[in-house]
């Protein structure tokens, strides 16, 4: 048993060092700007799609008409938030790759 595991261990290198020193502080600052903005758009439409069940939840529990209404309104308005979120989250994770690949040494793993 001992054996398989360091075995395991030769046959999974993980490398912890860094790819390239980046020239300037400005491009680790954009690149950290940039995981910071898609950190908050991730979170946001978790938050928002959760909220969109829990109102989806609503429909099936008999209320009263204008609580309804505001349900429906909420549900609508927790879907477009998740949408705009997605997408921002979407377009913030492309700049985080971009940004990325720039910290990275050419030719080797991203």
């Amino acid at each position: 048993m001992a054996t398989a595991a360091r075995h395991l261990q030769r046959t999974i290198s993980v490398r912890s060092d860094v790819q390239m020193v980046p020239q300037t502080t400005s491009e680790l600052r954009a690149f950290l700007l940039a995981q910071l903005h898609w950190e908050r758009y991730r979170a946001s439409r978790m938050v928002l799609v959760h909220l969109l069940a829990l109102c989806g939840l609503c429909v099936w529990v008999p209320i009263p008409a204008p609580a309804r209404a505001a349900i429906a309104a909420a549900c609508g308005a927790c879907f477009l938030g998740a949408l705009f979120a997605g997408m921002m989250e979407w377009r913030w994770g492309r700049e985080r790759n971009r940004r990325a690949g720039a910290l990275s040494r050419p030719g080797g793993p991203a």
